[in-house]
């Protein structure tokens, strides 16, 4: 379906080339014709294309983050819609922090630094303009040709958030592994999440990894509510202690405990580029002595403590859960236990009511996570849901765990599918539920090339962290024996890694084979064997002429 665009022309853009999908739309490389310059066209999927409430919230946050001029924020150039195409062209920038992070598993503390201080005068821009960005990853961050970090998706989430706001679709925007707690709540959110959601980008940039992981929503939802963070230097030594000060203090639990606003966290950024072995004089990260996250006690609050203060996670973590859903249970048909134990009415986040689930993880560099589309098929951890709702919840499973990352590479030049969607070349997955993912990768071939195609189907399984794998498709080139002495019995073989092909050798015939580096023998009784390395490329080879040398010339 994502190919209906290509080749076609939306506005004044020609689509060349798909070169993503995510959770709500495609993203083509396109090429504006009357500028001369290559543009990124982000398409809105049909479902929501087709939806006008959506549609229209769309349009407008497009239009209000096209109005954010900012260096290190992506240039949106317009909004339009051709057909039954909504879309916005923006710049195209195919480098990004993503790309780097795959390449290397952690980058130095200087450029990390020099990167998080460019997203935070971006963020900093923006939220005096009103917009708080939601999704801030290390996807969303880009590099233009100047090595300069720019932010993308200005807006769309909010774009998103709205439109579940005004139709009462139960969704939250974002992606988990990035999740500010008080978003993770489902609470009130200022530009400080989107600070919160930066020291998780930087965290995962300098230490390799990112601070929560878990097989499950509910671990890592729970960890950015209760749990600190591994201190980066345990991680990796290297790091300044400026800036583990600082990363840590930007993932504080409460908001007052962060830096102020996204200037004030770029200044300190450039304090720390300047004396990395500084300690900053601020406010220590405090341990939890009060209540910012929460405005009336949940049972979440009793289970941890009078003041929300989080302990420390221990093996009976989960049988604190277990008792509360235990207690939850039977409120249903003891309605006094409730009352004795919260007499004041609970408001509970429309974002986890009983109905939220998760919907899906965008995968796109730049595109936005989807969370709660359908409560049959994906249901969220019904513990969650208890705990914020004081009890009331009715009872879920849990969800299965999932596998945190898929991470597929082939060719450059390959066509790669998941599942039968066209994706992004390479391509990583985050927080996959386990199953089956059918992944196949393709390369431009003459047809009939017979390893055009690379097919694997992987089973993400429970628990596992990361699964790494590569897709080898080959182009085929074309090989021409000639031999004007060979007779009805002559034979060739040519032997590669990919095996043995061999047959009867017919003079001037045209043989297609997959490119490499082949061994050919040529054998016809009453002459001696010929020999030969042959490379065979994409390009049409040139004929091999020989003659065999035989006991008696062939008549």
């Amino acid at each position: 379906m994502a190919e209906r665009y290509l080749g076609k022309t939306l506005g004044k853009y020609r689509v060349d080339e798909l070169i993503g999908s995510g959770g709500f739309a495609w993203v083509y490389r396109g090429y504006d014709t009357e500028l001369d310059v290559p543009v990124a066209l982000k398409v809105l999927k049909p479902q929501f294309a087709g939806d006008p409430t959506f549609e229209e919230r769309f349009r407008r946050e497009a239009s209000t983050a096209a109005r954010l001029r900012h260096p290190n924020i992506v240039k949106i150039y317009s909004v339009g819609r051709e057909g039954d195409a909504v879309f916005f062209a923006m710049d195209y920038l195919p480098a990004g922090l993503a790309q780097k992070l795959e390449a290397s598993m952690t980058l130095p503390e200087e450029m990390v630094i020099h990167v998080g201080i460019d997203v935070a005068r971006a963020l900093g821009f923006a939220h005096r303009e009103g917009v708080i960005h939601r999704d801030i990853k290390v996807d969303n961050i880009l590099f233009d040709v100047h090595g300069n970090a720019v932010v993308c998706d200005f807006g769309i989430a909010r774009a998103v958030s709205g439109y579940t706001q005004q139709t009462g679709t139960n969704m939250v925007v974002g992606t988990p592994q990035y999740f500010a707690p008080e978003q993770a709540r489902a609470k009130p959110l200022d530009g400080r999440a989107d600070i919160y959601s930066l020291g998780v980008s930087l965290y995962r940039s300098v230490c390799g990894r990112l601070p929560f992981e878990g097989d499950d929503w509910y671990d890592i939802a729970r960890a950015h509510v209760e749990d600190e963070p591994p201190p980066p230097r345990s991680l990796n030594p290297v790091i300044s202690v400026g800036f583990e000060q600082l990363l840590l203090r930007c993932l504080a639990k409460h908001v007052d405990d962060r830096p102020a606003t996204a200037e004030i966290m770029a200044d300190e950024l450039g304090a720390v580029l300047e004396n990395p072995s500084s300690v900053a004089a601020h406010a220590p990260v405090r341990s939890g002595r009060r209540r910012s996250l929460r405005d009336t006690p949940t049972l979440t609050d009793r289970a941890l403590g009078s003041e929300g203060a989080p302990p420390p996670r221990t093996m009976f973590s989960r049988a604190a859960v277990v008792l509360i859903g235990v207690i939850a249970a039977g409120a249903l048909s003891a309605p006094w236990l409730i009352d004795q134990i919260s007499p004041q009415p609970l408001a509970v986040p429309p974002a986890l009511q009983p109905t939220t689930v998760i919907a899906g993880i965008g995968n796109l560099s730049g595109d936005i996570a989807l969370l709660g589309r359908d409560s049959t098929r994906d249901p969220i951890d019904s513990a969650i849901a208890a705990l914020n709702s004081g009890g009331r919840a009715t009872d879920r499973p849990r969800p299965a765990p999932v596998s945190l990352q898929l991470n597929v590479t082939a060719p450059p030049s390959a066509r790669l599918t998941v599942n039968g969607d066209v994706v992004s070349n390479p391509w990583r997955g985050d927080a996959l539920k386990p199953g089956d993912f059918r992944l196949r990768a393709t390369v431009p071939a003459p047809a009939g090339c017979p390893t055009a195609t690379d097919s694997t189907t992987v089973r993400v399984r429970a628990g596992a962290a990361r699964q790494d794998v590569t897709l080898t498709p080959r182009s085929c080139g074309t090989l021409i024996v000639s031999v004007p002495n060979a007779t009805a019995d002559a034979r060739y073989s040519l032997i590669s890694a990919l095996g043995v092909q061999s047959g009867t050798l017919v003079s001037g015939a045209v043989l297609l084979l997959p490119v490499g580096q082949y061994e050919l023998r040529v054998q016809q009784r009453g002459c001696r064997d010929y020999s030969s390395e042959v490379s065979i490329g994409a390009e049409r080879s040139s004929p091999i002429t020989f003659r065999l040398l035989c006991d008696v010339e062939p008549q």
